[in-house]
C-alpha cells in the first residue's frame, strides 16, 4: 500500500487477520513505526510483532516504511508519520477500515515517530489516536553521547554485556539525521522537553533497565503523568533495547502481550462500537490458536 505524504509517497505493509471483515464490520487500526535510529530502513523486522498484535486485537495492522538518513534529514520522517496517520483518516472507510479507531505505536527510533503523531496532531488542531504504545524510545536529542552510555553503563552488574545502543550509533543518528544542532531542542525531536502534554491520549511505555534510552523514557513517562495523562511505564529489568525483538522469549512475549491489551484498551470496547462484536470474536479465537494472517504492500 502506499500512502501520500507531503515528501512523496511512503510504502506501508498491512497485516491483517483473515477474519478481518466478517460480519460487516469495519476493523480499527493500529499504525506501527519501526526502530533504526533513523538510520535502518527495515520495517519488516517488526513483523511478528505486527502479526502479534493483528492476531490479538483484531486490528488491520499497517507498518509504515519513512524515509531515513542519509537521505532525509530531521523533520522528514516526523512529518511523514502524520501525513500517513491524516491519510488513514481521509481514506481507512474506503479500504474497509475504521478509520475514527487507530491507535500509533513503535519501537526505538519509531516509538518517537508514534509520540510526535500526538504532538502534531495537537499543533494542528486535528484528531488524536486513541492511544500510544511507546518502546523503548529516544526522546532527547539534545543529551550528550556520553551521558546515554554513563546511565546504561551504571545500571549494570560486573560482566554483563556493553549496551545494545553503542556510542558509535547514537553519534551516527545524529550526525546524519539530527544534523542541524539548534534543531535537536525543538520539542518534535526532542519530546522529552515538550511541556504541553495534557491532550496525550493513553499511554503505554515499554523500557528495559539496561537501556541507553531508557532514563529519558522514564523522564517522559513521569512529565505525562505530571500532566494528567493515563500513562502505563512498565520497565523489564535485566533487559536492554530491543527487548521484544530478541531473547529471552518469555520476556519478548510479556512485551508483546503488554502492547497488544493496551491497544485492545485504547479501542472503543462498548457494544455500540461497530468493530466491538469483531474484537470479541477475534479474542475468543486466539485463545485456541493462532488463525491465519495475511500482509500485503
Amino acid at each position: 500500500m502506499l500512502a501520500s505524504t507531503r515528501h512523496g509517497e511512503v510504502r506501508c505493509d498491512v497485516y491483517r487477520s483473515d477474519r478481518v471483515g466478517d460480519g460487516g464490520t469495519r476493523p480499527p487500526v493500529y499504525l506501527n513505526f519501526h526502530g533504526g535510529a533513523f538510520i535502518v530502513r527495515e520495517p519488516q523486522q517488526d513483523a511478528h510483532a505486527c502479526r502479534f498484535i493483528a492476531a490479538t486485537t483484531g486490528a488491520v495492522v499497517v507498518n509504515v516504511d519513512y524515509d531515513t538518513a542519509p537521505k532525509v534529514q530531521y523533520p522528514v520522517a516526523e512529518e511523514q508519520a502524520m501525513d500517513v496517520f491524516n491519510w488513514i483518516g481521509q481514506h481507512g472507510d474506503e479500504l474497509g477500515w475504521n478509520s475514527d479507531e487507530v491507535v500509533v505505536g513503535g519501537f526505538s527510533a519509531g516509538a518517537k515517530l508514534a509520540i510526535n503523531v500526538c504532538q502534531q496532531a495537537r499543533d494542528t488542531g486535528t484528531r488524536m489516536p486513541l492511544g500510544v504504545v511507546a518502546c523503548y524510545p529516544a526522546l532527547n536529542m539534545t543529551l550528550p553521547v556520553a551521558a546515554r552510555s554513563e546511565s546504561a553503563l551504571k545500571a549494570r552488574a560486573p560482566g554483563q554485556p556493553k549496551p545494545a545502543v553503542a556510542p558509535w550509533l547514537i553519534r551516527l543518528m545524529y550526525d546524519t539525521y539530527f544534523v542541524n544542532v539548534k534543531r535537536r531542542a525543538e520539542a518534535l525531536a526532542s519530546p522529552e522537553l515538550d511541556t504541553d502534554l495534557a491532550s496525550f491520549p493513553a499511554t503505554l511505555i515499554v523500557t528495559g533497565a539496561l537501556d541507553s534510552v531508557s532514563a529519558e523514557a522514564e523522564r517522559f513517562a513521569a512529565s505525562l503523568a505530571a500532566h494528567g495523562v493515563d500513562v502505563r511505564h512498565r520497565q523489564f529489568p535485566n533487559s536492554d533495547h530491543g527487548m521484544t525483538h530478541n531473547m529471552p522469549a518469555d520476556v519478548a512475549r510479556e512485551a508483546l502481550e503488554l502492547i497488544a491489551e493496551h491497544v485492545s484498551q485504547a479501542f472503543a470496547t462498548t457494544p455500540s462500537s461497530p468493530s466491538f462484536a469483531h474484537r470479541k470474536a477475534i479474542q475468543s479465537c486466539s485463545t485456541v490458536a493462532p488463525f491465519p494472517l495475511r500482509s500485503s504492500c
